[in-house]
């Protein structure tokens, strides 16, 4: 077995683990947030220059508030979700985006914008 094999190999791994890991915070958030009358979240990230985070997030009702730990929690998970989606969004000109959660159907919608420069160069040689 080449290490190339071994490296490929464990990236499978890691990936097959992060997937099941998302299902099961899924599954975990989605029971915790239906029993406080969670009916929506609505996060919005972003990140440029090698960095990132979460700027808001959003719960309908709005006379639910979440505790730091479950904040952070649905923080945590918007962000592993966007970024399966988009991965490397966070480097140079970065992007951002919404995701939009309804905890009564399970359904999760993503829109997200990627940021870039734009160079149009022309040379004129020899003339």
């Amino acid at each position: 077995m080449t290490q190339a094999h071994d490296f490929y190999a464990q990236m499978l791994e890691s990936r097959r683990r992060a997937a099941e890991q998302r299902v099961e915070t899924r599954a975990a958030l989605l029971v915790e947030l239906c029993a406080l009358g969670v009916t929506n979240i609505e996060v919005q990230y972003e990140g440029y220059g090698d960095s990132g985070n979460i700027e808001d997030v959003v719960v309908t009702p709005d006379t639910i508030t979440l505790t730091e730990e479950m904040r952070r929690r649905v923080e945590d998970f918007a962000w592993d979700f966007a970024y399966l989606l988009s991965p490397g969004f966070e480097n140079n000109e970065g992007g951002y985006g919404e995701l939009t959660w309804s905890i009564e159907t399970d359904k999760i919608d993503v829109s997200h914008s990627n940021r870039y420069i734009e160079t149009n160069t022309t040379e004129h040689e020899g003339l």
